[in-house]
């Protein structure tokens, strides 16, 4: 099990400093140069510790070289879990659904002002096929020496990090439930440690990724146009997204490879909300939302709606309370037209 936080702090063990490795790709130099770090760091601390007590300087080494190992593990995780989505022009918004009859119907008539279709066109971007789970989570808060801890609003106690018992909600394969600062700051710095320029998507980019790059045509749960389930069982399937699974463990993934883009927790994206945003901009390349405001954008399949995919009908929901509810998922981003990871087919 790897060490706390404060422990690693105690042995001067953190902060780990980073720098570029040349003439090597950036996973390879997030590798050695960590690698790397890591004997300066065992051998200054096995000088320091050298008269001491000789079993408590190897449980020194065994956890910094489990902290170490997976850290690497997590950027490894970062680089190969990215899916490259081309970029395209796609009708975002209330779109309508397709009746039993095969006919487009509007979900709700009159569509909600934020929901109104309107034309967006996106560059090439990456986005993680997982949301983000507790183990990497963890990791972050670990390796920067973080509070470990769970929290209702105002209200935190100290928890254990790498939770091994499947039945908690911390368990280490479930998708971490955090902040949206906690979120863009763990999407961040991982970017600064390997090197790619992560953060949250926005909101168009997550509709466009979940609707299979924008597709009206996705009538389906799954990409071979099998049905798993009925429409009440599918339903009865998504009011139970708030009994957190293992990422990806539900629902097979979308057309793209995507994970958990119906189900498992709604998402943080990067927007602020605003209700008039696209009615002021209804054709619009690359947006941003505003740029201020007190309400921040999450995004899911919509407890109220029966289709497992994501669907460009959904509301753009918003949490008042953005910066105290820990409540939702997230997955991050590489803001950048190089492919990074799968390239679909």
């Amino acid at each position: 099990m790897i060490a706390s936080s404060a422990n690693f702090k105690a042995r001067g063990l953190y902060p780990i400093n980073r720098f570029k490795l040349q003439g090597m790709s950036s996973l390879q130099g997030a590798i050695m140069r960590k690698r790397f770090i890591l004997s300066v760091v065992l051998g200054g601390s096995a000088l320091l510790l050298g008269c001491q007590d000789p079993q408590a300087s190897s449980q020194n080494h065994s956890e910094a070289n489990e902290l170490t190992e997976a850290l690497i593990e997590l950027e490894r995780r970062a680089y190969e879990d990215m899916i490259f989505i081309k970029g395209g022009t796609f009708t975002m918004g209330d779109f309508g659904a397709v009746s039993e009859a095969g006919t487009w119907l509007p979900y709700f008539p009159p569509t909600a002002e934020q929901n109104k279709a309107h034309e967006v066109t996106l560059s090439d971007y990456s986005l993680s096929r997982q949301k983000t789970t507790w183990e990497d989570f963890d990791t972050y808060l670990v390796v920067n020496d973080l509070d470990v801890f769970e929290r209702n609003f105002s209200d935190v106690w100290e928890r254990e990090p790498y939770n091994q018992d499947a039945s908690s909600r911390f368990f280490i394969d479930k998708p971490a439930k955090v902040t949206w600062q906690e979120a863009k700051d763990y999407c961040q710095w991982l970017g600064e440690e390997t090197g790619l320029p992560l953060d949250l998507p926005t909101s168009a980019q997550w509709e466009f990724a979940g609707r299979n790059r924008g597709s009206k045509e996705w009538l389906y749960s799954t990409h071979d146009g099998k049905s798993l389930a009925s429409n009440r069982e599918l339903e009865e399937l998504v009011y139970e997204g708030s009994k957190f699974v293992p990422v990806g463990s539900r629902l097979p993934a979308n057309p793209l490879g995507l994970y958990d883009m119906a189900d498992n927790g709604k998402e943080w994206v990067n927007d602020w909300f605003s209700p008039t945003y696209y009615a002021e901009n209804p054709t619009i390349t690359d947006p941003q939302g505003p740029a201020d405001g007190s309400k921040k954008i999450v995004r899911n399949l919509d407890f109220s709606f029966s289709r497992v995919g994501m669907s460009a009908s959904l509301p753009s929901n918003f949490n008042e309370e953005w910066n105290v509810i820990a409540e939702y998922t997230f997955r991050c981003a590489a803001q950048s037209d190089t492919p990074v990871g799968k390239v679909p087919q």
